[in-house]
């Protein structure tokens, strides 16, 4: 076997497609993931699977979808009833380091058995309870977390954002970049290949950002989102009512104005970090044997349709998101690819990178050969999300998107159909247009598709949409 590179995966939480500069931003500055785009391959048609932090990242860990992992709402929401769920699912920790890798994690985790190498293979495991225990250890007794939002959440100013009252070098994203750089710095000399999960918590919200980044880009600079002006005709309620429920519905743009360049900021100084990192990989003579990616789990609303946060809602901007690969000696430098991928190909796509060998029930496969600049004549020609709930309420839904549709069904409300190509900011939903009857039709025969080509239980073993489908589908147009 040749040579097994190493892999320096480098995760956001809730990071907008376009808030990278190589993503078309002209306002928000990202230099470090521009660079690696520019020496790499930049993914235009990249998908969460969900846009939900412990669901995405376990199918990140286990190359399944939500309703094949188990873990279908975040951890702790009802009652922790699926905090368990993906514990029998192989892993890619363990599998690559079966294959002879160091495999270690940084940051946030999000799911069951935090900390436990032993269960998930890893070699070395930082949590962020490492970094409140740094803190505490200097007098310093900070947190972000549930019950410092809570009060904002229902029923004060939010969103929430503002200027994060510790030095930038006391972040969770500065300590993350430490630790992983301790890591490069502690392989450099090992002939073992090692894996590095490194995962910062922003820009997820509160969007508590240090100085100066939470003053670098001015409100004004932010040009109105192209849906902002949102009216939610026949579309489902709940959209209405998540945007209450989260205190939103008052918010001018103006406010969003705000909101969105600290957010910006928050992006900048993650790159910040990202580069700290880049150059480490330099300085250790790594960079040339060590693949990059960064991703993140899902995107982010952030005031547009005037939602915010994420969830149910299959909107393009909580569900597509960034991709960026640099594979020295595979991947020609600054090309594009417009295929569809979804995080879900990320698992399969490490393995293959490292000679592991992949469980033959996966959903995702190898984004390897589109690296190395192969044709797949095979290769999906949509995306696939889904959603099961969180917090306020249990929901069913799925997204199919092709380059020029997107079908949402929605199995208790109304469906929706967007026209991708005249209506990209999907403010017009169309399913109900006689018009739109045949191409509907279409969608939906896709969306069955995927469903039984996932096994989701919508409509295996009899589920209870499986008979309407069946009608739907006969004598569809090919």
């Amino acid at each position: 076997m040749a040579q097994q590179p190493n892999i320096l995966f480098l995760l956001t939480d809730q990071q907008r497609y376009d808030s990278l500069g190589c993503n078309g931003a002209s306002v928000c500055r990202t230099p470090a993931v521009d660079e690696i785009a520019a020496t790499g391959m930049r993914f235009t048609n990249a998908y969460t699977p969900i846009a939900l932090c412990s669901p995405a990242r376990g199918s990140l860990l286990t190359g399944l979808y939500p309703h094949n992992h188990g873990q279908l709402s975040n951890m702790g929401n009802f009652n922790g009833v699926f905090a368990n769920q993906i514990l029998d699912k192989p892993a890619y920790p363990e599998l690559l380091t079966a294959a002879g890798y160091q495999v270690s994690c940084i940051g946030k985790w999000h799911l069951a058995k935090e900390g436990d190498t032993e269960f998930w293979g890893y070699d070395k495991w930082h949590p962020y309870r490492e970094w409140h225990q740094w803190l505490r250890d200097d007098g310093i007794d900070f947190r972000i977390d549930r019950d410092a939002v809570q009060p904002f959440e229902w029923g004060g100013d939010a969103p929430f954002y503002g200027r994060l009252p510790l030095p930038a070098e006391r972040t969770m994203e500065a300590w993350t970049a430490d630790k992983t750089i301790e890591l490069l710095d502690g392989y450099s000399d090992s002939e073992q290949p090692f894996m590095i999960a490194a995962n910062f918590f922003g820009p997820h919200f509160p969007y508590a950002v240090p100085a100066p980044y939470d003053a670098m880009y001015a409100p004004d600079s932010v040009e109105r989102w192209g849906n902002f002006d949102e009216q939610f005709i026949n579309k489902p309620l709940i959209q209405q009512k998540e945007m209450l429920r989260w205190n939103a519905s008052h918010l001018t743009w103006p406010d969003w104005q705000k909101v969105i360049a600290a957010y910006w900021g928050f992006c900048t100084f993650i790159d910040d970090q990202v580069r700290r990192i880049l150059d480490c990989l330099e300085a250790n003579g790594m960079a040339e044997n060590t693949v990059v990616i960064f991703s993140t789990d899902h995107g982010d609303m952030l005031g547009s349709h005037r939602l915010f946060n994420k969830g149910f809602h299959m909107y393009e901007e909580t569900h597509h998101i960034p991709l960026v690969i640099r594979w020295p000696g595979a991947t020609s430098p600054g090309t594009t690819c417009d295929e569809f991928v979804n995080l879900v190909d990320l698992m399969p796509t490490f393995l293959e990178i490292g000679g592991a060998i992949a469980p033959d029930t996966l959903d995702g496969r190898s984004i390897a050969p589109l690296l190395r600049g192969e044709t797949v004549d095979d290769w999906p020609d949509d995306a696939f999300a889904e959603f099961h709930g969180y917090e306020p309420t249990l929901a069913s839904v799925r997204m199919v998107r092709t380059d020029s549709w997107k079908y949402v069904y929605n199995p208790y409300s109304e469906d929706e159909l967007y026209d991708m190509k005249s209506d990209p900011h999907e403010l017009h939903n169309v399913a109900n247009h006689l018009g739109y009857k045949h191409v509907l039709r279409r969608m939906k025969a896709r969306m069955v598709h995927r469903l039984r080509e996932t096994k989701d239980n919508i409509v295996m073993d009899g589920g209870w949409q499986s008979n309407s489908f069946d009608l739907l589908i006969s004598g569809r147009e090919q």
